[in-house]
């Protein structure tokens, strides 16, 4: 059975003979006058051989824990106390010389940021030749083909050893990182999200090359990871982390079946699976302290971290006349209210197109009718009830205009709950994507190089983009999935007008945009109709910048705004995305992952444009704040109306999220279309090894 530890316990089953122990652990920031401990009495076993998932939010301490091991804290400014040991020496306390004898030899580190671990001064062989020379002694040459060796390991072909990491794409400099760690064959890997920015069928590459070195030499990983399905294919054991604390460790397949602490059974349920309906509301982990009991629902539920709607945020609940108690959070729903202005009379279309259209354009949309609390992750919508749709509920409210009957409804793509019935209701002209090409590129190509270098000799050109064509419609949503290096990003970068096409053609609502890369009028114009949200939260924030700044600078650029109609947009901003708008003055890196990411969607979001290209926007969170960003993006989809083109490797992520996707390779498109006909009956082959991959 599943144990559930408090601070200071010992996981279940240690190892009788570990190569890494940790006992009581405590790791402790000081600044600005105040002390945050981060990591409260830790202990675990690592035994040699062995996979030890370490799991949690944001923020919950496991990167720390993986620092302190690799005694990499500043020692001004953190105090760390307790044990840790690799092989019997010990790591807390020892002198720098010793520490740095066992990093990289005996112990070694995959961080997460692959591009700030990379030198950007030095090819990515080099790199990796000087980390195995400096423990083996070896000469330029054994070190040149020892790093020629470990690329090949790792899918990366050894001709790319004299690139430079900016020559790479995200997931590539991953895999370069991952090389560069295994170099010297360690007795222990800390694996910092080591598949964080790969793709499906590379993540079970690298997975597989972790597991061919555990039983080739032994070497024990502790897999630091927020992605439950990792831990479920590489784990023999779990830790689950929580605030500082270990809250529940034992075998992973047990702890993945049969969790007992309902923060480990929400941080399970909060990712979207290749099963999960489609468009649903994602469960969000209950952000409280360790000590705090559960949320509603079994840990899932309204609390800190979870966002509310803005159409139901504050509003009161309802009392026992209405529609029963309030939601988790203090939310109530009344479910024969209206909602506010924003969303009032918006026709819903159906995620997926679940059926025909109807005369004049309108889209049908499965309608539940009841007077009690919509079921969870429905949205209360006021829908007319046609002729026929039945009685009006008691209490519903008067009636409109020409005899219609005003109903709750919930609109959602899973079949309705217990007491409803699902009704055909008529979508008013409009609510459906517009089968016309809100943006579009036509036989794009895109290369790089070419170009003749300072010594007069013509590099060889790549090409990243070869012959796509794609269509986003007015209120659609279109995925753009593909391996590492597809090309997915640079299209993207293309629609934004931040990267020039070699050849084909570029537009958004009619205008040929292809030359908004170069003509910077033409660019300028198209950013207040067409803004990016960024895959790293960390890098796309300016660090010297306050939330205030960054989020009204299109609103400088853009428009006439005062000063202060601009900090009150800001802050409206800053309410629509779920963050404090007293946290305007504030920097970027006072904030967590999460909060970084939602931050810059309000500034997206600031000059009410018509097409987001969210480019990985997810991809760098733990699930649970991975189901807040994608939960805030269907809402402000829903509310503004906007038309997002998601990029994106995870397939899970695509399929919930998206309307219609498109698959690259190699950059070319191989296979596009609605979603549920590309994920339930892919034609191209390539299409078909992701799914079986993503399983």
């Amino acid at each position: 059975m599943t144990e559930v530890f408090g601070p200071g316990a010992v996981s279940g089953g240690p190892p009788s003979d570990p190569v890494l122990r940790v006992r009581d652990l405590a790791v402790s920031f000081t600044g600005r006058g105040r002390t945050v401990t981060a990591v409260h009495g830790l202990s675990f076993d690592l035994a040699r051989g062995e996979v030890l998932g370490l799991v949690g939010e944001s923020g919950s301490g496991k990167s720390t824990v993986g620092l302190a091991a690799m005694g990499l804290h500043d020692a001004a400014r953190t105090r760390v106390s307790g044990s840790i040991s690799v092989g019997g020496t010990e790591i807390v306390g020892a002198p720098d010389s010793a520490v740095r004898a066992l990093r990289g030899a005996r112990i070694a580190m995959v961080f997460q940021d692959a591009l700030a671990a990379l030198s950007p001064f030095h090819p990515v062989g080099a790199q990796i030749a000087e980390a195995y020379r400096i423990h083996s002694g070896a000469g330029r040459a054994a070190g040149r083909a020892r790093a020629a060796e470990m690329l090949d390991r790792v899918g990366i072909p050894a001709t790319r050893a004299r690139d430079y990491p900016h020559q790479f794409s995200g997931g590539m400099r991953q895999r370069v990182m991952i090389a560069m760690a295994l170099v010297n064959a360690p007795d222990v890997l800390i694996a910092d999200e080591p598949t964080t920015a790969l793709d499906a069928r590379v993540q079970r590459q690298v997975l597989s090359l972790l597991a061919e070195l555990r039983e080739e030499s032994g070497t024990a990983v502790l897999l630091i990871t927020h992605d439950v399905g990792v831990v479920a294919g590489t784990c023999d054991r779990m830790l689950v982390m929580r605030n500082g604390h270990l809250v529940e460790s034992g075998p992973a397949d047990t702890l993945l079946t049969n969790a007992q602490h309902p923060y480990t059974r929400a941080l399970i349920d909060a990712a979207p699976t290749l099963e999960t309906v489609p468009g649903v509301r994602l469960p969000v982990a209950f952000a409280a302290g360790p000590d705090d009991g559960p949320a509603a629902g079994g840990g899932v539920g309204c609390g800190a971290g979870s966002l509310v709607s803005a159409a139901t945020a504050g509003r009161p609940a309802a009392d026992a006349g209405g529609a029963g108690p309030a939601a988790a959070g203090g939310v109530g729903c009344d479910a024969g209210s209206l909602l506010s202005a924003a969303t009032a009379g918006r026709p819903t279309a159906d995620a997926g197109g679940a059926g025909p259209a109807l005369a004049g354009g309108a889209v049908p949309v499965a309608v539940s009718v009841d007077t009690g609390l919509p079921p969870a992750g429905h949205r209360a919508l006021p829908v007319a009830a046609g002729k026929g749709a039945g009685p009006s509920p008691a209490g519903a409210g008067p009636a409109l205009a020409g005899g219609a009957v005003p109903v709750a409804v919930s609109v959602d793509t899973g079949p309705p709950s217990a007491g409803h019935r699902v009704l055909p209701v008529a979508a008013a002209k409009g609510a459906g994507p517009s089968p016309a090409g809100l943006a579009e590129v036509i036989d794009l190509h895109v290369e790089f190089g070419g170009r003749r270098t300072l010594w007069g000799r013509r590099s060889r050109p790549v090409r990243a983009v070869r012959g796509v064509s794609l269509r986003v419609g007015a209120g659609e949503t279109l995925g753009l999935v593909g391996e590492s290096g597809s090309g997915k990003s640079t299209t993207a970068r293309v629609l934004a007008g931040l990267q020039r096409p070699t050849a084909g053609s570029v537009r958004f609502d009619g205008r040929d945009i292809g030359r908004a890369a170069v003509d910077t009028r033409l660019r300028r114009e198209l950013s207040r109709e067409v803004q990016l949200v960024f895959q790293d939260p960390y890098a796309s924030l300016n660090p010297r910048r306050t939330v205030e700044e960054i989020v009204t600078t299109p609103l400088r650029v853009h428009t006439g705004m005062g000063a202060a109609a601009r900090r009150d947009r800001a802050a409206e901003l800053l309410g629509q995305v779920g963050l404090d708008p007293a946290h305007l003055s504030r920097y970027p890196h006072e904030f967590s992952g999460g909060q970084r990411q939602r931050i810059g969607i309000a500034r997206a979001l600031a000059p009410r444009p018509r097409l987001i290209v969210a480019d990985e926007p997810v991809s760098a969170l733990d699930v649970s704040v991975q189901a807040q960003v994608l939960n805030l993006l269907m809402d402000l989809r829903d509310e503004l109306g906007l038309s997002l083109l998601f990029v994106s490797h995870d397939l899970a992520v695509v399929r919930h999220f998206c309307d219609r996707v498109a698959v690259m390779r190699a950059g070319t498109v191989v296979e596009s279309g609605p979603r549920d006909e590309v994920f339930g009956d892919p034609k191209a082959d390539y299409t078909r090894e992701l799914l079986a991959a993503a399983l």
